[in-house]
């Protein structure tokens, strides 16, 4: 094995020497093209730009481009890989089971994120989902495709998704570009930026009616408003600590679903604040069994605005993973929930601590946590943050 070992390093060492930067290269082409794939995905540009056999090819040839600069190009050990390998073909497995193959194609990019400066990352990130919103309000605007149009039961606010599949996608995905342009600059905002944020805040929130993502913009500008004070705290709190806090929410999130009954008057009270989200967890529990390997659950949402019979869609991403990816699945979401707070504490970043817990927060309500397109932070387990060490020293 050493031996093989040696002539990978001395076949790395050859390419890198005539493209020094290749890793970054193959990365970078094969994330965008990833990226660009997912964010399409969310709204109804899909058969219209694309087809799905097209957005297939976008997702398969960069994760097969990535695991050849992992293999490659990356100074990892044989043991790592075997591990990396046998996770993948659980996950394949999974995604199998589930119809769902987020987790598989993400942890691609997550091991291939090594060396990967992650304010480019962030930079790619914004910038494409910003056209592909673009490209969307463009098409939805001069009717190529549809613009969907809803109202509340308890309110005659007219949601819009402007291309989007649905209005709280377009909100999610203004809410992880917020946290994204934070994150990139390190919690330190401008008078003018604050403003920004501020305008695009309300923008999402009369545009799409969406309350949760308005509450948590809100609350991202309230903690990089006073990061000054946050960042002595988290500096005091050790890992562990926000992990326990972290399964605590997640529990709580699953046992309110697996217990909601329209007679006890608190979890009626959550379940009209979450829009019904808990009715349709019961349903989840109700109808299915918790598997070891994932599951395939036919759910019938509103997304694309067509009328749907026996709405149900599972919205919260732990109830998802359980339900649908197994616990396996459910088990190493929390393992890399430690080891990225772990991180982030040596490293002594402590705003991406603050945004991993955003993203924790909004897990328990919105499907979007193993979405790249959405979900940035996980790709900063083994990027290089080098450069947001130094500007925070």
């Amino acid at each position: 094995m050493d031996r093989v070992e040696d002539l990978r390093n001395s076949f790395s060492n050859k390419l890198l020497q005539k493209v020094p930067n290749l890793g970054s290269i193959i990365y970078f082409v094969s994330f965008t093209c990833y990226l660009f794939a997912m964010s399409l995905k969310g709204t109804m540009l899909v058969n219209f730009l694309l087809s799905e056999r097209a957005l297939f090819y976008l997702s398969i040839i960069p994760a097969f481009l990535v695991t050849l600069k992992i293999i490659f190009l990356d100074d990892h050990k044989w043991q790592d890989l075997t591990i990396f390998m046998l996770l993948e073909i659980i996950l394949f497995a999974v995604g199998t089971n589930a119809n769902e193959y987020q987790i598989f194609y993400l942890l691609f990019f997550i091991i291939g994120a090594k060396n990967i400066d992650i304010d480019k990352i962030l930079q790619l990130f914004i910038w494409i989902n910003l056209v592909v919103i673009v490209l969307s309000l463009i098409f939805a605007l001069n009717g190529s495709v549809r613009n969907v149009m809803i109202t509340r039961a308890d309110s005659p606010a007219v949601r819009y998704s402007l291309g989007a599949v649905y209005p709280t996608d377009l909100a999610a995905r203004g809410f992880f570009m917020m946290l994204a342009y934070t994150a990139l600059k390190r919690f330190k905002l401008n008078i003018a930026e604050y403003i920004s944020c501020v305008a695009l805040t309300a923008l999402v929130y009369f545009v799409t009616d969406t309350r949760i993502d308005l509450l948590l913009m809100l609350f991202l500008l309230i903690c990089v408003a006073v990061y000054p004070k946050l960042s002595p705290l988290f500096a005091k709190i050790p890992a562990y600590l926000l992990e326990v806090v972290t399964i605590l929410y997640t529990l709580a999130i699953i046992l309110m679903g697996y217990f909601y009954h329209p007679g006890f008057w608190p979890l009626e009270k959550i379940n009209s604040f979450l829009s019904g989200r808990l009715i349709l967890e019961k349903v989840a529990f109700n109808d299915y069994n918790v598997p070891l390997l994932g599951q395939y659950i036919y759910q019938n949402g509103f997304g694309g605005g067509f009328k749907v019979v026996d709405y149900f869609y599972i919205d919260s991403s732990y109830v998802r993973t359980l339900m649908m990816h197994g616990i396996i699945i459910f088990a190493l979401m929390f393992l890399l929930f430690y080891l990225l707070f772990t991180r982030f504490r040596q490293e002594k970043l402590y705003y991406w601590s603050i945004c991993l817990l955003l993203v924790v927060l909004t897990a328990g309500i919105d499907q979007h946590m193993w979405d790249v397109s959405y979900n940035f932070v996980f790709l900063a387990l083994f990027a290089n943050l080098n450069g947001s060490r130094q500007l925070v020293a």
